[in-house]
Formats: C-alpha cells, structure tokens, sequence
C-alpha cells in the first residue's frame, strides 16, 4: 500500500504492460515498409509488356495505346494482362503505382527506344 493506504502501486504494473507492448510493436513501425508481395524480377516482364507499360500513366486509351505501337488491340490487352498477372495488381492506376516502386517504368521506356517489335 501507498502512503495514504491506497494501492499506489497498482497503475504501475499496467503501464510496464503497455511499455512492454509499445516496445514490442516499435520495431515494426521504425522499419521501412515492404511490399506484401516480392518484386518480379526486371528481366519477367516480357519487350513488348515493357513498351505497353510505358503507356499505362498516360491518358491513352487501349485502342490509341495499339495505334502507337503499330500492333493489335488484343496484342495491348494481352500485355495489359500480363502485366497486371506479374506486377499482382488489379487495375491500371495501381499497375503505374507499382511499377514506379519497381522503378520498372525506367526500363520501359528504353526498350521503347529499341523500336517496335512484332509481337
């Protein structure tokens, strides 16, 4: 007991707890974020869904996206697929997101410079 014959010493124990349970989770928090998902390697994504992820930041729909890689539009959509398949993403705004943390858009636009292929 305290010395107002109160149990002073009580509270004390709950904030060791709490002390032992914020050191415990800090660690976690002081680390640098990861992605749930490890990165594909740079060499996965294939010359033409590399010239296709050029395009993905870009208003361009995929039917315009075709046109200026001189191929089909289900040449696009199957890169499309593919490309959301590797980067494990569901949509276009989220594939950009990606592969900017990737730094893969890097690599996209200098395949983009070797020319079109055919594909």
């Amino acid at each position: 007991m305290g010395p107002t014959g109160s149990t002073a010493a009580a509270p004390h124990r709950g904030h060791a707890a709490l002390r032992t349970d914020i050191l415990d989770v800090l660690p976690r928090l002081i680390t640098p974020a990861r992605h749930p998902y490890p990165a594909p390697p740079a060499g996965q994504l294939s010359p033409g869904e590399l010239r296709v992820l050029r395009y993905l930041p870009t208003n361009l729909s995929w039917p315009q996206i075709a046109g200026e890689l001189f191929v089909s539009l289900n040449t696009v959509n199957t890169h499309v697929h593919n490309i959301f398949a590797k980067l494990q993403v569901r949509d276009r705004s989220a594939a950009v997101q990606r592969a900017r943390e990737l730094r893969l858009l890097a690599l996209a636009s200098h395949s983009a410079r070797l020319g079109p292929a055919i594909t």
